[in-house]
């Protein structure tokens, strides 16, 4: 009788400690990336090609050239010593931002880094990417429903993308 009261407390105990485990992981936010990852298509990032990647992403492959946005890829601009880890800086002046794209055109999957832009998000955008080889990197921006791109190819001493 002993043994089954303290063999069903032990049962309670794991229950109670993995549901707070799990209560504890949802709420520091360690699902959040499942949960803002999921409204992105996924074939975007698996595309293995420019064009295929812009369509899953924004529906349409043809974009303009632009100068209303800067773009900075490198330190110094258009070089990396390291593939795996360079910076890319993108500025512009246009209003109503909604999307942020970069993309390298010789990596295995294109599609660096997509991110949806809220008021939140003020400009100069500054992240890091990974680059294969040398390449050109294109940046996209979607602003009232337009499309505007501009690229610049960088120069990689050590590729980073395996």
């Amino acid at each position: 009788m002993v043994k089954e009261v303290d063999q069903h407390r032990r049962q309670v105990l794991k229950g109670a400690i993995s549901a707070s485990t799990i209560a504890l992981v949802a709420a520091s936010g360690l699902l959040l990336p499942q949960r803002l990852l999921a409204h992105w298509p996924k074939n975007a990032f698996n595309a293995e090609t420019v064009e295929d990647a812009l369509l899953a992403l924004l529906d349409e492959a043809e974009v303009a050239e632009d100068s209303a946005i800067s773009f900075k890829v490198g330190t110094p601009p258009s070089y990396a010593v390291n593939g795996a880890s360079v910076p890319v800086q993108i500025l512009s002046e246009l209003e109503n931002i909604e999307r942020i794209a970069i993309l390298v055109e010789k990596n295995p999957f294109p599609l660096a880094m997509s991110l949806d832009v809220t008021e939140a998000v003020k400009l100069p955008f500054k992240t890091m990417i990974k680059i294969r080889e040398d390449s050109n990197v294109i940046a996209i921006v979607r602003a009232d429903g337009k499309l505007y791109k501009t690229s610049r190819f960088v120069e990689v001493d050590i590729g980073g993308c395996g």
